[in-house]
């Protein structure tokens, strides 16, 4: 089970925020590997406005997660709502550890061809 540590800046931290990004998350266990769903995900939410001209909240959410070998890191920003920002952070992260994954397993694949083709040689 993956373990969650949430920060919140410059807004409330509530119940509702914390069941909201638990459950976006466990659907990023889904695409872990068994090995790997020991992990940390450390998630910071922000509500951002001092530094805009036009006075418009921006939310803010970025998760930093270690898996095996490879840190992610993933920042989402939204002008209308926390919740939006959580969902594009979590689409973002998903799409970044597929990547990897797929990344990973091809490498993989062909390093065994190259080896086998190498065997074959042998003979």
């Amino acid at each position: 089970m993956m373990r969650l540590i949430l920060k919140a800046t410059g807004i409330e931290h509530t119940n509702a925020i914390d069941t909201y990004v638990g459950s976006r998350l466990r659907e990023l266990e889904k695409v872990l590997d068994p090995k790997e769903k020991s992990c940390i995900a450390r998630v910071e939410i922000a509500k951002e406005t001092k530094h805009h001209k036009t006075g418009v909240d921006v939310y803010k959410a970025e998760l930093t997660m270690r898996t095996g070998k490879k840190d992610f890191r993933v920042t989402a920003t939204d002008e209308s709502d926390l919740y939006a920002a959580i969902d594009a952070m979590k689409d973002h992260i998903v799409r970044d550890i597929k990547e990897h994954r797929d990344r990973s397993r091809k490498l993989q694949k062909d390093g065994d061809r190259k080896v086998k083709k190498v065997l074959r040689a042998m003979k």
